[in-house]
């Protein structure tokens, strides 16, 4: 069993603590301070910040992106599920869903 581990990890494989949010986190890490007021209505706010900023949330036992994982980001997550801070459990959404 893993324990509580709210982190993003961004395209390079770096790791950045999301305990405050994965939302807050995300737009910190992006370029447009202002991406919230362009989000579609009927679009997950988590969901197209993964999408744009090409990143993996982590949330307790779940490890969300859109599209692909970068090798990058493969072993950060190999490296997180070695340590026994998360379970294995990568889930793909597509562009499609997110409606980019």
């Amino acid at each position: 069993m893993s324990e509580y581990c709210p982190v993003v990890i961004r395209s390079d494989g770096n790791i950045f603590d999301s305990s405050l949010g994965h939302i807050q986190t995300l737009v910190s890490l992006g370029r447009d301070p202002d991406i919230l007021g362009k989000i579609p209505k009927d679009v997950s706010p988590l969901m197209y910040l993964t999408a744009k900023e090409h990143c993996v949330i982590v949330d307790y036992e779940n490890q969300i992106y859109v599209d692909s994982l970068t090798p990058e980001q493969e072993e950060a997550l190999d490296a997180l599920a070695s340590a026994g801070l998360i379970s294995d459990h990568r889930i793909r959404m597509s562009y499609e869903s997110v409606k980019l």
